[in-house]
């Protein structure tokens, strides 16, 4: 009787062994394919990420190329044009830098993030601050700038770095409705604006007016907004207006990639 209790007891033990062996194993190889599989997951968002901006930058890249190109087409034809036939040429090359500029480089911008310091040449890529903005997009459309120096001046000297006072309008305490309804009544094109402490592209597509930057308020990125809806736009007591694209020096000089200094401060510059 002794024996067979002692049987009982080995056989209970070893079948308990068993299961709980079972187990450990069935758990320890959950666990071992639950660490594969982690190793495995693709990171599938910063990859999309990445290949978004791969594209962005070679699209980007591919419309430079094709607006360069134009450049050279339309320089040959000017350099060869007579006196007569140079505003034909002119008025041409404003068309495709308006069109392109709008429809093609602003784009590629937008969501790029802003911060103060911010210096990058690429969209999407890193952070860029308003005048880094003017001054890169102003030289990836073709005009020789000097990107950096141009970028540190206050905004009153980047626009007259760029033309001269015939196409520069100023406003001191006018309400944003009296600004947008001047740039109306100045006609269809691209601007730059310079405010109390930022600087951005103003665009007067003839339907509405559109302010475009690299902005220091929310969402802090480089937006195109209405005009008349801007926070910092609105809430700026002196405006300096540039109507670049309408000088046809500044066309001239994108046709013959004339090499465009900087303006250097004055004491009665205000700071950017």
């Amino acid at each position: 009787m002794g024996e067979l209790k002692m049987l009982r007891t080995r056989l209970y033990a070893l079948l308990t062994a068993t299961i709980m062996a079972g187990i450990a194993i069935f758990f320890g190889g959950n666990a071992y394919l639950n660490e594969t599989n982690e190793a495995k997951l693709p990171t599938t968002q910063p990859a999309s990420i990445q290949r978004a901006t791969e594209t962005t930058t070679h699209n980007y890249k591919d419309t430079l190329a094709k607006l360069e190109a134009e450049r050279l087409r339309l320089a040959s034809r000017f350099q060869t044009a007579s006196s007569v036939e140079r505003p034909a040429v002119i008025a041409e090359a404003r068309t495709l830098l308006t069109r392109s500029i709008y429809d093609d480089v602003f784009p590629a911008w937008y969501g790029t993030p802003w911060d103060f310091n911010g210096t990058s040449e690429i969209p999407r890529q890193g952070k860029i601050a308003c005048g880094y903005f003017v001054s890169t997009v102003l030289r990836d459309a073709g005009w020789k700038v000097q990107r950096v120096r141009l970028a540190q001046q206050a905004s009153e000297n980047i626009i007259l770095s760029l033309t001269t006072d015939p196409f520069v309008r100023r406003f001191r305490r006018v309400a944003i409705a009296d600004f947008v309804s001047a740039v109306k009544e100045w006609g269809p094109g691209i601007y730059i604006v310079g405010l109390d402490i930022h600087v951005g592209f103003i665009v007067n597509t003839d339907d509405d007016i559109y302010f475009i930057h690299s902005s220091y308020v929310e969402p802090y990125t480089v937006i195109r907004e209405k005009a008349i809806e801007s926070r910092i736009l609105t809430g700026s007591n002196y405006r300096v207006l540039g109507n670049i694209l309408s000088d046809d020096q500044l066309i001239s000089n994108w046709l013959t990639g004339k090499a465009i200094s900087t303006k250097v401060p004055s004491r009665n510059s205000r700071t950017n």
